[in-house]
């Protein structure tokens, strides 16, 4: 399975990778194949999808990533006092440079 998480969260027992990765491979990341989004908030879904140019669903679905599950990361690296501005969404640079995109892969035991 194939997730997309607002932080790398261990959500079950095993080992894991986590690598950080450009836009340009997070859009390959989703182009291969299906996904399921776990974005619990608009503002994030909204974010992602301005950088990846993409619409990313907002659910609050809790997963448990199994043995081969792969997982896009899409977080802030700063913390903002108005949730409401999470993203600055109108603007991509502003994303670019206050955010991280990653793959978490869950490995074999």
């Amino acid at each position: 399975m194939r997730y997309i998480l607002n932080s790398a969260v261990i959500t079950s027992p095993g080992r894991y990778t986590y690598r950080l990765v450009e836009v340009e491979e997070a859009k390959d990341w989703l182009k291969a194949g299906p996904w399921t989004s776990t974005i619990g908030y608009q503002e994030t879904a909204e974010a992602l999808g301005s950088l990846l140019g993409v619409e990313i669903p907002v659910s609050r679905t809790q997963i448990k990533m199994g043995v081969g599950d792969e997982a896009l990361i899409y977080r802030l690296t700063i913390r903002i006092s108005d949730p409401a501005t999470k993203g600055r969404i109108g603007d991509p640079e502003w994303l670019r440079s206050h955010s991280e995109i990653g793959i978490l892969s869950r490995d074999a035991d």
